[in-house]
């Protein structure tokens, strides 16, 4: 039975390790991508993939934003960066070419996940030569060098798909996100090549940096969302259970809630739950919880049964964007029709 819990929001989890008590070489390193071709994104505006689905519930929700907060004029990208996927093997890196690869990161992220922003925009996401979930629990000081190389290797091309997806895109804003080692890759992005440029900066509507630690340190001058209209500025959240806490927590990690849009501690309401995301497309759960912020955490909480009872875990981590994908969609719908309003009367002023 708990085998089958980890599959049911369509972030599936596997063996972590191929076999025990090897470790994964560097060499030789698997193929890199070229972002010029189309074989190098799993999501791209001229690709079908999984970002393009617009399923029923979905395309209700969107009609219900343009009547609430009015049309969008203007299409804003997003640049998504997908979780880890890649659990065993014998290289510290994944074969981003690898059949079997491809297609889970389309069924899960990129379907389960990136899809949530095909309201607002075309959704770009390269596939990348991510490190091994090994990485992040290295057992020998050497596993932790070779993990740092193959870090390394995959935000390289991470950061080399961001410059292909800035040439395609020059103008207008665009928004950042990502999700557990994708989050990773994006905060290094932030720091090292958006923050520093003031165009870019400026160009950058919002990032979500979900499913992994995030400080005030890591973001610097670049705020947190305090709340649900603000834009430049980033959201993310870590979901657990009532009662477990991971290994980081407390006041240095910043989170907000996803119901609330705030970085409030109190409990969001039941009844603002607009619903999570079945892995066959499908609302589960609306009204079905609260949430509210505890540690530099979100606690999950209240589940409605008798469904919810199925589905109170410890960690959520692999439902981080489902179980708020409703709400996700909503908010970004305000947030980019305000920025819109905004601008247009910059122009006019």
């Amino acid at each position: 039975m708990r085998s089958i819990w980890f599959c049911l929001l369509g972030v599936c989890v596997v063996t972590l390790w191929a076999q025990e008590g090897t470790s994964p070489s560097l060499i030789p390193y698997p193929k890199a991508p070229s972002y010029a071709e189309m074989s190098a994104w799993a999501a791209h505006p001229e690709v079908t993939d999984g970002s393009d689905v617009h399923r029923p519930p979905a395309d209700r929700r969107d009609a219900k934003n343009e009547h609430k907060y009015g049309r969008l004029h203007t299409q804003t990208p997003t640049f998504f960066i997908y979780p880890t996927l890649y659990f065993a093997g014998g290289s510290w890196n994944a074969n981003c070419f690898d059949p079997q690869y491809r297609q889970e990161v389309d069924a899960s992220p990129i379907g389960n996940q990136a899809a949530v922003f095909n309201g607002i925009g075309p959704v770009w996401s390269p596939h990348y030569r991510q490190m091994m979930y090994r990485g992040y629990y290295p057992e020998s000081e050497q596993e932790y060098q070779d993990a740092l190389v193959a870090y390394d290797t995959a935000f390289a091309d991470i950061k080399k798909a961001f410059a292909i997806f800035l040439k395609e895109n020059p103008e207008g804003r665009f928004i950042l996100a990502g999700h557990s080692q994708g989050t990773d890759h994006a905060k290094r992005l932030l720091m090292e090549a958006i923050l520093p440029n003031k165009d870019l900066r400026k160009r950058m509507l919002l990032a979500y940096l979900v499913g992994n630690t995030v400080t005030a340190e890591d973001m610097g001058d670049f705020p947190l969302c305090a709340d649900p209209s603000q834009v430049d500025c980033w959201v993310g959240w870590r979901s657990y259970g009532k009662d477990f806490y991971p290994n980081k927590y407390g006041a240095d990690y910043l989170v907000v809630n996803p119901i609330t849009w705030t970085d409030s501690a109190d409990r969001s309401k039941r009844r603002k739950h607009q619903g999570a995301l079945y892995s066959n497309g499908k609302v589960l759960l609306r009204h079905g919880l609260t949430a509210r912020i505890d540690q530099g955490t979100l606690r999950i909480e209240r589940l409605r049964g008798p469904l919810g009872w199925f589905f109170r875990w410890e960690d959520y981590h692999r439902a981080d964007y489902n179980l708020f994908w409703f709400n996700i969609r909503e908010n970004v719908y305000h947030r980019v029709r305000l920025a819109e309003e905004s601008e247009n009367d910059e122009k006019g002023a």
